[in-house]
């Protein structure tokens, strides 16, 4: 896995760009399965997403997310938009010459935890994918980012509560974003949306 990290400071805010490769143009077959952890008992209505299941925005999946050791629910996750933005939303951070040259997205999405853990402050497992095959996390902002406000969910996020986060990717220039990756286990088994 490939990983590159740039820190930007400025006014109380600081960003961070990370990227991943899968190494292989060829992509293993997805289970299909709706495997849960070992041990996790899936809540009394809830369905699980089969993995591999490609979406199209505004339609909802259900996984488990297990943060650590410490938490594990059943959360469905909706993308409700995919914008491209301006480089010029960073202009009071400090980014190199590649980074001020990519493509910045705003990924809108709804959570829904169902339960049975709270999952307060955690990040969800979603990446965007560009047409280099390459996986690139959220970028990790500090302080007041008003063209996409929250991108970790709130302290508190008990069963049966939803939030709305939006995170930032900033795709290298030269790639465009191909699909917005919710990936709880493997990779084959990513949940996809299409934009």
């Amino acid at each position: 896995m490939r990983t590159r990290r740039i820190a930007a400071v400025a006014a109380a805010a600081a960003l961070v760009l990370g990227g991943c490769s899968s190494g292989s143009e060829d992509k293993p077959k997805a289970s299909k399965e709706t495997t849960a952890p070992a041990g996790f008992d899936v809540p009394p209505g809830v369905k699980l997403t089969s993995g591999g299941t490609k979406l199209d925005e505004g339609k909802a999946a259900t996984v488990v997310h297990q943060v650590g050791d410490r938490a594990a629910s059943a959360v469905t996750v909706r993308v409700l938009k995919v914008k491209k933005g301006s480089i010029k939303d960073f202009r009071f951070f400090s980014l190199d010459a590649e980074t001020r040259r990519s493509t910045p997205y705003y990924v809108t999405v709804k959570v829904r935890n169902d339960g049975p853990a709270g999952l307060g402050g955690a990040a969800l497992p979603l990446f965007v994918r560009d047409d280099s095959n390459t996986q690139l996390p959220a970028n990790d902002i500090v302080g007041t980012f008003k063209p996409c406000p929250r991108s970790t969910l709130p302290k508190s996020f008990l069963p049966a509560a939803s939030a709305r986060l939006c995170l930032v990717y900033l795709v290298p220039k030269g790639r465009s974003l191909v699909s917005v990756d919710l990936q709880t286990g493997a990779a084959k088994d990513a949940i996809t949306w299409r934009p």
